[in-house]
């Protein structure tokens, strides 16, 4: 178990469930960020040979990878001299297990005493490379952007050595229709051996097309009625940052249990340059070269600004949500579909 009492923020993390609890003065007080944040998602490459057309990082068969070395300094950078380091690493890329040196990269998260995770493709995954993570990663996620990308055979195999899988289904303006019928408890067949289908809002960024964001009319509000519907049967589903203004907005969830955008508040992005920013979607905006400066000066001074103006950016001002929603997202406001008048 994590403890972290600094001041006014509060946080417990459990690594054996992976469940976190963060509360300010109070219990009923939410903190303003995290003075030590609690995951930071890191791309150890560039690198991926699928060629995916919604590639946000437009990554490709390019051989930028991040060196063990500067991986193993990027931890290092961000562990605190007092208050210790971040609970969880997501890794990502490109694709992560294209990296030569993958399994080092894992192993030296763990001794550091940090849970890694992974999104993948899946198209690499191996009995092999299940046997080296095992019981050392927090879940693994395979992407996909329609029912027929999943990969039943890699979710067997990671349940086979039990693994936690997740599916990371990339909604769109394409796919929202099959999403809908997701959230219904169709196709539930295809994850049986799934913990989780996480919803990931499309971004037009890198190789994605702005044409594939989802907009707002009768198709999302159809899916945001499911999601409320508790009588049907699914696999547990959930969200990015960037749909949570969605869910605030029509109370589908409980609005106490549920964070929004959390890019450079309580999580940070560091890319395989040890470019690091908010959030992955930033572009190279608001990023700060760990070459050049302290990790510590960027997330406590240079990030200031940044938290400064994206306290709360809500310009629905009867939103029932409106002192707990971030608002839209400041790189790609599009993307938050309850702001379009």
């Amino acid at each position: 178990m994590i403890k972290r009492y600094i001041g006014d923020y509060h946080f417990l993390a459990d690594k054996t469930t992976g469940i976190t609890m963060r509360w300010g003065k109070s219990v009923n007080d939410n903190p303003s960020f995290a003075p030590v944040p609690e995951l930071a998602d890191i791309s150890i490459s560039n690198h991926c040979t699928k060629g995916c057309s919604f590639c946000y990082r437009n990554s490709g068969n390019n051989q930028e990878w991040m060196s063990t070395e500067d991986y193993c300094h990027v931890l290092d950078a961000m562990n605190h001299p007092k208050y210790g380091n971040v609970f969880q690493v997501a890794l990502g890329g490109g694709e992560p297990l294209e990296h030569p040196e993958f399994q080092t990269i894992i192993d030296e998260t763990v001794k550091r005493g940090i849970v890694p995770n992974f999104t993948t493709n899946g198209i690499h995954l191996t009995d092999d490379i299940c046997k080296g993570i095992k019981g050392k990663v927090g879940a693994v996620a395979i992407s996909a952007i329609t029912v027929d990308d999943i990969q039943q055979e890699k979710l067997a195999l990671l349940s086979k050595h039990g693994i936690e899988a997740n599916v990371h289904y990339v909604l769109s303006s394409k796919n929202i229709d099959e999403a809908i019928e997701i959230v219904n408890g169709n196709h539930h067949e295809k994850f049986r051996d799934v913990n989780a289908i996480i919803f990931l809002t499309y971004k037009p960024a890198g190789r994605a097309a702005s044409t594939d964001v989802i907009r707002k009319g009768e198709k999302i509000n159809s899916f945001v009625q499911a999601i409320g519907n508790k009588n049907v049967k699914r696999t547990k589903i959930g969200f990015d940052a960037c749909f949570v203004p969605m869910l605030l907005r029509n109370a589908v969830v409980n609005a106490a249990l549920v964070d929004s955008c959390e890019g450079g508040f309580f999580s940070v992005y560091i890319d395989h340059q040890m470019n690091v920013s908010p959030c992955s979607f930033g572009g190279g905006r608001d990023a700060y070269n760990l070459t050049e400066y302290d990790f510590y000066d960027i997330w406590l001074n240079k990030f200031e600004v940044f938290r400064q103006e994206n306290a709360n950016k809500c310009v629905v001002s009867d939103c029932k949500a409106h002192d707990l929603c971030r608002g839209c997202c400041p790189y790609y406001p599009e993307v938050t579909v309850c702001y379009e008048h």
